[in-house]
This record gives C-alpha cells, structure tokens and sequence, in this order.
C-alpha cells in the first residue's frame, strides 16, 4: 500500500458508502427514497408512547432491520447493543462498496474512525433495570464493552481486520461530520492510506424522548405524521428524533486510483470549532460554525463561488434555522443567494451522531450524480431566511462543490467540504 513519502498533503477520494437509515438500511434504497421524498416518520413503534406519559410520540425508527442478514459474528450480535448492529452494517456495507481487501500486508494502513453521540444507551437502560431489579449477579460481563461510545469502532476493527488508527468522536450532532474531517486528516498526514469514517445512533427511548421534550426542541405532531418537521418553513417548531447509521470508506486518491476503486467525490476541507456560548442553543451569529466551515474553505483552495450545494443541520428549530442562514450569508455575502440548500431530516429525523456522516454521503451523491433531495414540508416561506431550500421536489444540480455542516449539543460544530471527481 501506499506509504508517507511525500511532504505535500495527499488527496483524499470516497470510495464506498453505506448506511442504515429510516428510509433504507442500505445507502441505494436510501438515496432513491431521499429523492422520491419518501419519510421515515411515524408513530413510535420501539416503546409504548402512552405508557411513559410521553406527548410528542414520534420518530423515525429504522424499520425492518435485520442484523443477523449483514452482520458477519452472531454470536457477539447477541450482546451489541443497536447503536453498534447500525454502525456495524453501515460500515461493512461501505467496506464492500469500495471493494478495499484488507489483509495481512496492508492492516496497518487501514483504519477506522467511527463515533456516537451516546454509545450504547440501550444497553445502559437495560443494565440498569437489571441491577435494581434482579441484583448485581445478573449483570452481564459483556455490558460494559458493548456499552460505551467506542464499542462500533471497536467491533469493526475486528470484523474488518484494520488495525490503523481507530477511535469513537463523541460531540453530540457533529460527531458523524467531524469523523469525516479527522479521517481526512490522517491520510492528508500519511498515518493511513484508507479509513471507515462515520456515525451512529440508536437513542429512540423513553428517558431520552422525554428529555428532548423537557428540553422544548421536538416537533408538534402534524397531519399526517410525516408533515412533523418542516425546517427553513414560517412554522417549524422543533425536530422528529431519528436513528440508524452511515459510513464512508475514504482513501489517499493515488491508493485508489492504482486499485480502480470507485470515486464518489473528493474530500477538500474539513473544520472543527465551538460557539463556547451554551451547552444547548447556539451563538446567535453562528460564530463556530462560521469558524469550521472557515476553515475547511481555506484549506481547500476552493473558491467559494465553486459552492454550489449545501447539506445543511437543519433541524426545524426557530433559533437553529436562522444562525444556519445568518452565518451562509455572512459567509458567501451575494452567493449565499446562489446556493441550493436542502436539509434531509424531514426524512430521517434527526440521526444525532449519525447525521453529519449521512449528509456528507449526500453531498457527495449530489456532486456525483447530479440531483438534489429535496426539504420537504416546506410550505411557507420565512421573510428572515429568503434562500433556495430546495422545497418539496428533487433537482438536478450541475455544480463544483458541495458543503455540509452540523451543529451539536456543547457548542460544536463541524463541517466538510467536498469537490467533484473528474477523470
């Protein structure tokens, strides 16, 4: 495999994707139903809403999903909690996708870089009861490392045989994104020549329901359910929790193109930074996330008139819609105008530390196949955030570069940047 002998950062391509996501568990029936502007909102089906007390008794759960079909050790399925059977699927169907072998000879240049918001917080509910219920002796020996937030990393590393650098991001919202941005990194340095990046999360639970409706920050059920979240619209008022996974094989470009992997887009640019503001509402003016995507435009060479879609968090909150577009606008000025926008989440809900590695995928499917997902649900217009949102329908899009960012719980913030492959 390729090794780090030149000074000059290498060039950064996807190779492979792969998700499990309310409207798929695959990443192609994902993207046709993203376009057809399907949704994966509803009813709470994994928990009795009523029987929690629970007032806003909607999500979009992953549906029909089938570990032991994709999952290669049964036997440790038995103890994985679904945050990592979603990781795990993602990113082996991602591995596949690439067409990567990896062996003995070339492990060591092979990593993974998979996060969570929350880690395994089923099985931390389910161990809990335990305890309190039946005692300290019916505690399995296997909770604790199916439980924390690394645990997807971890059992990837041994279904795949990667032993290249391998860690959980945590941070919240933008954990999915900024594991794009850090994998780039370590190939751009020579640490790897290919990594699974990506996300998961599987937090449709009573406690955790319940703590976003404390929080004030879910969606009023509509009619139908699937009209639930409607960002950028007049009358949005909060998001619909959301689960599953994505996932990402990126490699140095001069690896792939030897091998003749597939290339979906080039990954260009990559930030990271804070609002240091709140842990919970962003900084009105979308200080960080105009510091990230900063920086992932200056180090990509990019013009920013080369941008032509945007990815966007998107989550239908009053406040979190606005610093999206305020902080556009003071960032590409007249072109912010020129920008096609689309957030996916009317569709998925919001997939918390999976999100961000799902909208990179998107980005990428826009630059390689030229459409759009649309933002559904929008129906009137905000006179505050007058830019194209793409409503309703798919579009075709001839475009440069695409941009996606995320915003999460604790200030962050996370974005990458990524340019158009051309032979």
């Amino acid at each position: 495999m390729a090794s780090n002998s030149s000074t000059s950062p290498r060039r950064v391509v996807i190779t492979g994707v792969g998700a499990v996501t309310p409207v798929g568990n695959d990443m192609p029936t994902t993207w046709r139903n993203l376009l057809d502007g399907q949704s994966g909102v509803g009813r709470i089906q994994r928990f009795d809403p009523d029987a929690w007390g629970v007032k806003t008794p909607i999500a979009a759960e992953v549906r029909d999903f089938d570990a032991e079909s994709v999952l290669p050790d049964v036997k440790a399925l038995r103890h994985m909690d679904l945050n990592t059977q979603y990781g795990m699927a993602s990113g082996l169907e991602a591995l596949a996708d690439s067409g990567l072998e990896i062996n003995e000879d070339n492990q060591h240049r092979v990593g993974i870089i998979f996060g969570s918001g929350g880690g395994g917080m089923e099985l931390v509910t389910r161990w809990q009861d335990t305890l309190v219920q039946r005692g300290a002796r019916r505690v399995s020996p296997f909770a604790m490392p199916n439980l924390i937030a690394d645990a997807a990393s971890g059992h990837l590393s041994i279904a795949t045989g990667a032993t290249g650098p391998n860690y959980s991001p945590t941070s919240a919202c933008a954990t999915g994104a900024n594991a794009v941005a850090d994998g780039m990194l370590h190939i751009q340095s020579g640490r790897a020549d290919a990594l699974l990046v990506g996300g998961s999360e599987a937090i449709i639970l009573p406690l955790f329901h319940i703590c976003f409706e404390r929080m004030g920050v879910l969606a009023t059920p509509a009619e139908p359910l699937t009209a639930s979240s409607a960002p950028y619209d007049l009358h949005r008022n909060g998001f619909v929790p959301g689960e599953g996974a994505a996932a990402m094989m990126i490699e140095d470009l001069d690896h792939a193109l030897e091998r003749g992997a597939p290339i979906y887009a080039e990954v260009v640019g990559g930030g990271s930074a804070n609002d240091a503001h709140d842990i919970a509402q962003p900084e009105s003016h979308g200080r960080g996330l105009m510091v990230c995507v900063q920086q992932a435009m200056s180090e990509s060479g990019i013009n920013p008139e080369s941008v032509g879609y945007v990815s966007t968090h998107g989550t239908a909150t009053k406040l979190g819609d606005l610093v999206e577009v305020t902080a556009l606008k003071r960032m590409f000025g007249a072109h912010a105008y020129d920008l096609s926008l689309s957030s996916i989440k009317p569709a998925t809900g919001h997939m918390m530390g999976a999100s961000g590695a799902l909208e990179v995928i998107v980005s990428a499917m826009v630059l390689k196949n030229g459409v759009a997902p649309p933002t559904l649900n929008y129906e009137t217009p905000d006179p505050e955030l007058d830019i194209d949102v793409i409503p309703n329908k798919a579009r075709e899009l001839d475009i440069e570069a695409a941009l996606s960012f995320s915003v999460g719980l604790g200030g962050h913030n996370a974005a990458v940047l990524l340019r158009r492959f051309d032979e």
